[in-house]
């Protein structure tokens, strides 16, 4: 009877030592991805990243300039405008950083884009004089980060 209960201590010592060596020789195996997996997540940012944010750029102060001017009357102003509403309008592919160049770069639809724009000045030449804008410019956080008087100082004074 000792014997079978030592030979049974011993099957499971024999077990468990066999389990932790494969668990160890886990840790030493090769993985078992492939060269594009490894790839897809450690590969260096393309250096694109750079000219596509220039482009976004390009591409939102041409609309703010366009927005902003568009009912501008002194000549700096209007000259702004039809600069911006120029560009906007322009079907160049040569240019680098033409409107459909710029749009095709960042994925955006230039004909919905220009339509949406030439919607938005129609939209406003017919507008009422006095109304009330919904929507701040592109750039309204930054003034909204940056306010000189705070909410409650404003309440304070009052």
């Amino acid at each position: 009877m000792l014997t079978e209960t030592d030979n049974k201590g011993e099957i499971v010592n024999n077990l468990a030592a066999s389990i932790g060596e494969q668990r160890r020789s886990y840790l030493y195996e090769p993985d078992a991805i492939s060269q594009y997996q490894y790839l897809h997540v450690f590969r260096q940012k393309p250096h694109t990243i750079a000219e596509e944010k220039l482009m976004f750029a390009v591409l939102t102060d041409a609309i703010e300039c366009f927005q902003r001017y568009a009912g501008a009357t002194d000549a700096k102003s209007r000259n702004l405008y039809n600069d911006a509403a120029g560009w906007i309008s322009s079907l160049d592919m040569a240019s680098p950083f033409s409107f459909e160049n710029i749009c095709e770069t960042l994925r955006l639809n230039p004909g919905y884009l220009r339509l949406g724009l030439m919607q938005w000045r129609n939209k406003r030449v017919h507008r009422k004089p006095g109304s009330k804008r919904l929507r701040e410019p592109l750039r309204y956080q930054y003034r909204v980060r940056h306010r000189r008087v705070g909410l409650y100082e404003r309440s304070e004074q009052t």
